[in-house]
C-alpha cells in the first residue's frame, strides 16, 4: 500500500510541477473544460439548442468577472481563468509532499526520476536543494514575461465558438460582439438544423503555423515579430541557442516553424 500511495503522490506532484513547465505549443496539453461552451450549454447535453444560442448574449456576460462588459482571455480561457498549475502556493504545497525527511527542502533523491530535469532548472543556486522560494520563483517566471495579463489576436482562433463571436479577431469579446453572439454563432450551423452539435463546435487542430503564431502572441512582448532571449520563458532558455539558427539573439517566425516542423510526426 505504501508503494502505491507513494507512486500516486509522485504522479500528482509531477503533473503539478510539469504544468508550469509546459512548452507553449509543444506536446499535447490535456483537454480542459471550455468556460464559454460550459456556460452556453446549460443542459450539458453537448448540443447548443436554438434556445441556448438565443440566450448567448446574457449567458456569456456571466463570465464577465470584472464587470467591464467585455470578455478577455483571462475570463474565457481555462488555462488562465483557472491556472492551478501557475499558483505558486498551491504548487509549493503539492511539491513539499515529497519532502520525506521533513527538512523543508527537496533534494534530488526525494524527487522521482522523471522530475529531475525540472528539479535542476528550478534549483537556481545549484546547491542540490529545491526550496519553497525557488519553486515559487519558477512558477512566477513561467507565468509570463513581466506578468502577462491577457492573450490577444490568436487567443480565440482555435475555438470555433470564440472565433465566431470575436468577429474582429483581436482576442477580446467586446460588448457589441457579445450582444451579437446569438447571430454570429448561427454561422457555425453547417447543416442548418438550428442547433450546434459537438462536431460543429469542436476545437480546431493546431497546425505548426498556428503554434508559432500563438508563441509570438504569447511571448513577443514588444511585438517586433520575434522572441528575444529575455522574452523567452524559462523552459526555452536551454534550447534558445539551438533554435536561433542565424545567431542573431532572436527567434523569428521562420526559425520557430522550422523547429516545430521537425518535431511534428509526419503522417
Amino acid at each position: 500500500m505504501r508503494t502505491v500511495r507513494l507512486a500516486g503522490l509522485e504522479l500528482v506532484c509531477f503533473v503539478a510541477f510539469s504544468t508550469f513547465a509546459y512548452a507553449q505549443g509543444g506536446g499535447v496539453r490535456p483537454a480542459a473544460p471550455r468556460p464559454v461552451l460550459l456556460a452556453l450549454d446549460t443542459d450539458h447535453d453537448g448540443v447548443l439548442s436554438p434556445a441556448e444560442i438565443a440566450a448567448a448574449p446574457s449567458v456569456l456576460l456571466k463570465l464577465d468577472t470584472d464587470g467591464d462588459g467585455r470578455l478577455t482571455s483571462l475570463e474565457y480561457l481555462p488555462s488562465q481563468a483557472a491556472p492551478a498549475g501557475q499558483d505558486p502556493e498551491a504548487l509549493v504545497q503539492q511539491m513539499m509532499l515529497l519532502d520525506t525527511n521533513g527538512d523543508g527542502v527537496l533534494t534530488a533523491n526525494e524527487v522521482p526520476e522523471r522530475m529531475q530535469g525540472l528539479f535542476t532548472r528550478a534549483d537556481t543556486d545549484h546547491d542540490g536543494k529545491l526550496t519553497p522560494d525557488e519553486i515559487r520563483a519558477s512558477v512566477r517566471k513561467q507565468s509570463g514575461p513581466r506578468g502577462r495579463a491577457d492573450r490577444t489576436g490568436q487567443a480565440t482562433r482555435m475555438d470555433p465558438i470564440l472565433n465566431a463571436i470575436d468577429t474582429d479577431h483581436d482576442g477580446i469579446l467586446s460588448p457589441a460582439e457579445l450582444a451579437n453572439a446569438s447571430i454570429t454563432l448561427k454561422m457555425l450551423d453547417l447543416n442548418g438544423d438550428g442547433t450546434l452539435a459537438a462536431d460543429e463546435t469542436k476545437m480546431r487542430q493546431m497546425t505548426v503555423a498556428d503554434r508559432v503564431a500563438h508563441m509570438l502572441d504569447e511571448w513577443d512582448t514588444n511585438k517586433d515579430g520575434k522572441i528575444a532571449k529575455a522574452e523567452a520563458p524559462d523552459h526555452m532558455q536551454e534550447q534558445f541557442a539551438t533554435l536561433d539558427k542565424n545567431g542573431d539573439g532572436f527567434l523569428d517566425r521562420d526559425e520557430l516553424i522550422a523547429f516545430f516542423s521537425a518535431q511534428t510526426p509526419q503522417r
